[in-house]
């Protein structure tokens, strides 16, 4: 039994977002299209703690960037699909200071509980977006911990977390367990096992490139010419 999550990022028209950790709303929705004509259920990341059926799909969007709630968001709503948006709560409704080159837009508090009112997640993305494994225990915690509190103060319940950069050790996945998460999400260039573990589950990014051909090239074909 496997599960499909894909990652992205931004949701935005090129003229504005660009290409970088950019796809077009109309690419998305081309996605999500494909799976709903195949069957496949979609989940929230937080359900991924249950068990998971044959044809299983997450959509999840690293950085709750304004343009996946003002492009993305709307694609999946008219299609019924629920996604997940990671936040980083010290930047809600401010900009992305960890990609300097080129700051983007973050969705404010109104806008996630909007969102999480209309069937959407709002998952932990830690408090200040810093590389988890390059950090102390007790900081870890830290970013854990704070985030988790200043989601539930605006009214939301995130379901799972999210390592930004994809960075995780061992001592990140111990304290996400203990502060109550069963399900983190990781990086990797493959669909999920019912074997993984449920704090590092991996996720295959997509890109702007990736029209639906490339995209499930990634899924099916990449992972078997890689085994082989």
């Amino acid at each position: 039994m496997s599960a499909i999550i894909l990652c992205y990022h931004k949701v935005g028209p090129k003229i504005e977002e660009g290409r970088r950790l950019n796809v077009s709303p109309g690419r998305l929705r081309s996605h999500a299209s494909y799976f709903k004509r195949k069957g496949y259920r979609f989940v929230r990341a937080g359900d991924l703690a249950q068990s998971w059926s044959e044809k299983t799909v997450c959509f999840s969007f690293d950085d709750a960037y304004w343009s996946t709630v003002e492009w993305g968001l709307p694609e999946l709503d008219r299609l019924g699909v629920p996604g997940t948006l990671y936040a980083v709560t010290s930047l809600v409704g401010k900009t992305s200071n960890w990609d300097p080159s080129c700051p983007r837009p973050l969705a404010g508090w109104d806008a996630l509980v909007s969102a999480q009112a209309r069937g959407h997640e709002i998952g932990n993305h830690t408090h200040s977006h810093r590389r988890m494994s390059e950090l102390t225990a007790e900081e870890q915690l830290s970013e854990i911990r704070i985030a988790d509190e200043m989601l539930r103060e605006h009214g939301i319940t995130p379901g799972s977390f999210c390592y930004p950069y994809g960075a995780y050790d061992d001592t990140t996945v111990e304290v996400l367990g203990e502060c109550g998460y069963g399900v983190g999400l990781a990086l990797n260039k493959r669909v999920a096992a019912a074997t993984d573990q449920r704090l590092v589950l991996p996720r295959i990014v997509v890109g702007y490139s990736d029209a639906l051909p490339m995209l499930l090239y990634k899924i099916y074909l990449r992972p078997r010419l890689r085994r082989g």
